[in-house]
């Protein structure tokens, strides 16, 4: 009877303890002192874009629908004693929920990474992440790139691999990237399979030297890159990209030059163009991209903000296919418009009324793949919203 009695109390006196502590803890979280910082290292965000879109095909009758272009979570922070790791996720609710047949990710998961800065000079950089790709457009925000131009929107740049990046300066940075190539099978890939004939890579990687610089208190920056990848035995790939932008308060503007060389088509820009005379699908092979693409915004005041945007883009055989030489066989022209209203001082919530004109047609060597003429209008108008949760 005195032990259970010695028991009891011991028990009681645990659990009041533990009341204690735990209401200490609650008065902690209540006032703040947990939660901020918390806070204060980490940001949860649903990023979304919706529009009306009404598109004018050339020849065709026009039509309207709602649709929801751009919709994706984004969870960002900074964990270790002095911060010193960062990690970054974020997923699409647009994109395929599959799990990829390469990396073994979700089709839909942009970012799953890890980046530890041990010194201050060097970032180590392991999970999905951006191909570390110059220019400009294949880094902004999807939510706010209303259209691609044809390379930006082809080319899968979002990749599971490893980055090191050495701040030469506080001003620039020096990365070399070793990424995969693609995350899915070479029959997935490529738009009409491996050519017969061709094996697959045993180590389909891309090698990727980056550059970037910020100057005149960041107003200038540069965002360069070399990138040479395997795409499949003895077929390679070439990419150099230099993007070069301006900002002031009231006015920003942006030039990339793209340039890439593939065995392969990987973007499968003139594969998917072409129409082979069996009817079926092919993966062109030697084929060149070159892109420029301009950019300008505008901003007349807090609230209304205009930009225009336009690109010029050429597709060639840089040696014979078949029967067809060498040469040009593609080219495509793009030019937007858009005015922007953002109600907010944080500009998380802006409504937008874009326009956009897209026209290719087959030049040169082009007809002889079967590549026909295509023009169209759209007229977009939509809203996008920065959901923040903390």
């Amino acid at each position: 009877m005195k032990r259970l009695l010695i028991l009891t109390v011991c028990m009681t006196a645990a659990v009041s303890a533990h009341a204690a502590q735990a209401r200490s803890l609650t008065d902690t979280l209540l006032d703040g002192k947990v939660s901020e910082t918390f806070l204060d290292n980490h940001d949860m965000a649903f990023q979304m874009r919706g529009s009306l879109r009404t598109d004018i095909p050339q020849g065709g009758e026009p039509s309207a629908h709602f649709r929801m272009d751009n919709f994706r979570w984004n969870i960002e922070g900074r964990i270790g004693k002095n911060r010193e790791i960062y990690y970054h996720f974020r997923q699409s609710f647009n994109a395929n929920f599959r799990s990829n047949t390469f990396d073994n990710l979700l089709e839909s998961i942009d970012y799953a990474y890890m980046a530890w800065t041990p010194v201050r000079k060097f970032t180590l950089t392991f999970g999905k992440q951006v191909m570390a790709l110059g220019g400009q457009e294949a880094w902004a925000a999807p939510v706010y790139v209303i259209q691609y131009s044809d390379f930006g929107g082809s080319f899968p740049c979002y990749q599971l691999g490893l980055m090191g990046t050495w701040h030469i300066t506080p001003t620039q940075d020096l990365a070399v990237q070793v990424s995969n190539l693609r995350g899915v099978s070479d029959g997935e890939y490529f738009h009409g399979g491996l050519p017969e004939g061709i094996e697959s890579s045993k180590a389909p990687f891309l090698y990727t030297l980056n550059w970037n610089g910020n100057f005149l208190n960041d107003a200038l920056e540069f965002r360069w890159s070399a990138s040479y990848g395997s795409q499949a035995a003895g077929k390679d790939l070439w990419i150099v990209e230099l993007g070069q932008s301006y900002r002031s308060t009231w006015w920003g503007v942006y030039l990339d030059l793209i340039y890439s060389r593939q065995d392969l088509d990987a973007n499968g820009i003139l594969s998917r163009a072409s129409i082979f005379s069996d009817g079926l699908d092919h993966t062109l092979e030697n084929v060149e991209y070159f892109s420029a693409i301009g950019y300008l915004h505008l901003f007349f005041s807090p609230s209304f903000s205009a930009f225009l945007k336009g690109s010029i883009e050429h597709g060639s055989l840089y040696r014979p296919y078949g029967e067809i030489p060498a040469g040009l066989c593609r080219s495509s022209w793009n030019a937007q418009a858009c005015l922007e209203y953002m109600p907010t001082k944080s500009r998380d919530f802006r409504f937008f009324l874009h326009y956009n004109y897209y026209s290719s047609s087959p030049t040169g060597y082009g007809t002889a793949l079967g590549i026909t003429p295509t023009q169209e209008h759209r007229i977009t108008l939509g809203l996008i919203y920065i959901m923040n949760i903390f």
